[in-house]
């Protein structure tokens, strides 16, 4: 197939204001972390050099836990992956402006890490962040936050 039937076709940049996925978070501020019985849903952001949240406590197992990738970049050219150690899905790519979920589950305590699998720029390693996982039945809150910043 001759690429002139394709390349004026391609998208490179998902405006931010044009993106429509129920869990985007448009910004850090929008960047969230809500229980819904045993669902988790993480409302996460990545732009060069972070992860928004990237500490998360109270989930415990058992639960699924979904993270709902927003990419804020919008240069065409910086896609940003994401896993979670033990995920059964390899990983994700999100692309600037999109929004791509993660499916995990739970399946014991202890601190897991999630990271960029992408390289994107020199301060790649710091696309990190760990989620503390607590044993099933137990009461520790649901608490989220970037450095040490955390809410409840």
């Amino acid at each position: 197939m001759p690429a002139d039937l394709i390349k004026d076709k391609s998208v490179k940049i998902y405006k931010l204001e044009e993106n429509k996925h129920p869990y985007v978070a448009k910004g850090e501020k929008e960047a969230k972390v809500t229980r819904q019985g045993n669902q988790v849903h993480v409302y996460m952001t990545a732009i060069r050099s972070h992860l928004t949240p990237d500490n998360i406590e109270g989930v415990k197992v058992g639960d699924e836990v979904y993270f709902h990738v927003t990419n804020l970049e919008q240069d065409w050219d910086i896609p940003h992956g994401f896993t979670i150690r033990g995920s059964k899905t390899a990983e994700i790519l999100v692309m600037p402006g999109e929004t791509q979920t993660l499916y995990w589950k739970a399946e014991k305590a202890g601190v897991i890490p999630f990271y960029c699998t992408d390289f994107c720029s020199a301060l790649h390693q710091e696309m990190q962040g760990y989620i503390r996982v607590s044993p099933a039945g137990s009461n520790v809150p649901l608490k989220y936050g970037t450095g040490d910043d955390m809410v409840q």
